[in-house]
């Protein structure tokens, strides 16, 4: 619903514009979309309509609107407590066994992460330039840098805790090498 709080859209509308905006914490998949704007019309908190198809395409396209009453639910759910996600992590929780295996693959996985939290970074920097600029009188523009805030941020803290893990990694491959050298004489 707060998608097509923001305008009528389609399902592929909406899922192009989830990727476009909130798809940096938040991802639905078409196979989740459809199911809930059939949910959605059941309860009447949106409404069905026609779109007339383009030049290329005589096919009318099906849009949906926020009803009323949908207002009112989103406006509900958006006072509501959030809920709190579960935090799973495969790289933390091979991480906690990784006194099993070498360092070396480790680096690498840290290395893979923090590359793409410093790409999250600059793709960060580009939204808020476009959202500032496209966007500079939209009620809605404060609550969105604030959530792109929270990225820029987590993706800074989640390169910190590489730094870090990736020097601690180095020195135990150090210690590990130097600890087969001594072997390796005895």
């Amino acid at each position: 619903m707060g998608m097509l709080s923001l305008r009528p859209a389609s399902g592929y509308d909406i899922r192009q514009m989830v990727q476009n905006s909130i798809g940096y914490f938040w991802n639905e998949s078409y196979g989740r979309i459809y199911p809930v704007l059939k949910e959605l019309m059941a309860e009447s908190l949106i409404q069905p309509g026609k779109e007339k198809g383009k030049v290329r395409s005589a096919r009318d396209r099906q849009v949906y609107a926020i009803t009323s009453w949908g207002e009112e639910a989103l406006h509900r759910w958006l006072q509501a407590p959030a809920r709190t996600e579960p935090n799973r992590s495969e790289l933390l929780l091979k991480l906690f066994f990784g006194y099993h295996s070498s360092p070396h693959g480790f680096i690498k996985m840290i290395s893979a992460k923090r590359e793409l939290e410093q790409r999250n970074l600059q793709v960060y920097e580009g939204v808020q330039q476009d959202l500032e600029r496209q966007h500079k009188n939209h009620p809605g523009l404060a609550y969105w840098l604030m959530t792109l805030s929270y990225g820029r941020r987590r993706s800074q803290a989640i390169i910190d805790w590489c730094d870090e893990s990736l020097r601690r990694l180095s020195h135990l491959q150090k210690n590990r090498k130097q600890k087969n050298r001594r072997k390796e004489k005895v």
